[in-house]
């Protein structure tokens, strides 16, 4: 019989304990945030900022850098189940009910956006890694509020049947955005300054999106397939969370060994399993993934906010005001163009843009990979990223829904006051 030493049984209860206390701290700040109206999501960012950068301006931090830096595999993991469920929403059922039309106002804002903020970060003299990857993250728009706010006033009208399948669709072509510019930023950073040819910039990405193809097919087959047989009604919920919980970590297993996109991966074989089965099953895999990540999703979120730097932020102040500025420039004559391209109505141009501010889940997501992705290639970089992300989001959560809703009413499309 093998027992821990005592070492070993103190750091063991430390990590159980710390967790405890930010999935408790999480808990608690989402209920109150819930109270005043604002999302959840910024409260769990609030409660972390409590357990760690706040508390540590009093001289001691409730939560140490070292052990959050020492939980990545728990970001890791939580990015799994984040780009699995995007991969979800890419249902070919579901598309084809969409249309070209939202799919091409989809990709046109989301490009507008990312080559915006890229510009302007470029202007303000911010590397071209950094410039290429928040560029990449500045797509990402968060659906929850305006799906919490279309309940909560019955908005109906072009707008609100416009913006609800641009947003399930625009994560993931901010994913794909993503990964793409992720490896050529990381590419780049880690060659200190040497000239490289078109073949060096693009050789690590093409492998990586592969090794991802690859991987993220094999996994979402083979799920799919396992899915495909549950047939038992009564005990399908619960195979079916067998099914994905073991998909998910396998997938982000081997996107960590073979370094595929810990993003692109899972969300390639959330996609694969969701086209490989029926309707039915596709809607309980769907439902089963949604009941599973709460919890998971206050342990991050909480966690991200724990690792803000302030520091870090005041540095590179100007690299949050010039992302701010550039998404919301992006997004708002973006979708513009794409409305006048596919001759959508006036009132979708001039208010969709306004309505695709919020940010949260995937942004922070994508800032956490591509922290990991730095570490140890350009440390300062990848901080900076994942800072300016985490103080833009907390931006974004506060004042988004607030412009949501002011667009819905402008549209009049708010059918009940509350």
């Amino acid at each position: 019989m093998y027992l821990l030493s005592s070492a070993g049984a103190s750091e063991a209860s430390m990590i159980i304990i710390d967790i405890a206390i930010i999935v408790l701290a999480g808990l608690v700040m989402g209920r109150l945030a819930e109270k005043v109206k604002i999302p959840d999501v910024t409260g769990y960012l609030i409660a972390g900022l409590l357990l760690g950068p706040i508390s540590g301006l009093f001289g001691f931090r409730i939560i140490s850098e070292e052990s959050l830096h020492s939980y990545s595999i728990i970001s890791n993991i939580a990015l799994g189940f984040i780009a699995f469920q995007v991969g979800n929403e890419l249902w070919l059922g579901k598309l084809r009910k969409t249309g070209i039309k939202i799919a091409i106002i989809t990709i046109i804002q989301a490009v507008a956006t990312v080559v915006t903020v890229i510009v302007i970060l470029l202007a303000f003299g911010v590397s071209l890694p950094v410039s290429l990857v928040l560029g990449a993250i500045s797509a990402a728009t968060a659906p929850a509020p305006i799906m919490i706010l279309v309940k909560k006033y019955r908005t109906k009208g072009e707008l609100t049947d416009t913006i609800l399948p641009v947003v399930g669709l625009d994560d993931a072509v901010g994913v794909i955005i993503f990964g793409i510019l992720l490896s050529i930023s990381v590419s780049i950073a880690g060659n200190s300054g040497e000239v490289l040819t078109a073949w060096e910039m693009i050789k690590h990405p093409v492998m990586e999106l592969g090794y991802s193809v690859l991987i993220g097919t094999f996994v979402g087959v083979s799920a799919g397939l396992a899915l495909k047989t549950i047939t038992n009604n009564h005990e399908r919920q619960s195979k079916n969370l067998n099914v994905v919980i073991i998909a998910i970590f396998v997938t982000t297993g081997l996107a960590m060994y073979f370094n595929a996109s810990p993003i692109l991966t899972p969300m390639i074989a959330g996609a694969i399993v969701t086209n490989l089965i029926n309707k039915e099953c596709y809607r309980t895999e769907e439902h089963t993934i949604v009941q599973f990540i709460p919890p998971l999703m206050i342990l991050f979120f909480t966690m991200a906010g724990a690792e803000l730097n302030f520091e870090v932020v005041a540095a590179a102040g100007i690299v949050g005001l010039g992302y701010i500025v550039g998404r919301l420039i992006g997004k708002i004559f973006g979708s513009m163009a794409g409305c006048k391209i596919t001759k959508s109505s006036p009132i979708v141009s001039k208010y969709l843009g306004l309505s695709l501010l919020p940010q949260s889940g995937v942004a922070i997501g994508l800032a956490a990979a591509a922290w990991i992705a730095f570490d140890g290639v350009d440390n300062e970089m990848g901080s900076i990223i994942k800072n300016v992300t985490l103080a833009a989001v907390l931006c974004f959560e506060l004042v988004g829904p607030l412009l949501v809703k002011m667009a819905f009413k402008r549209a009049g499309e708010i059918t009940i006051e509350v």
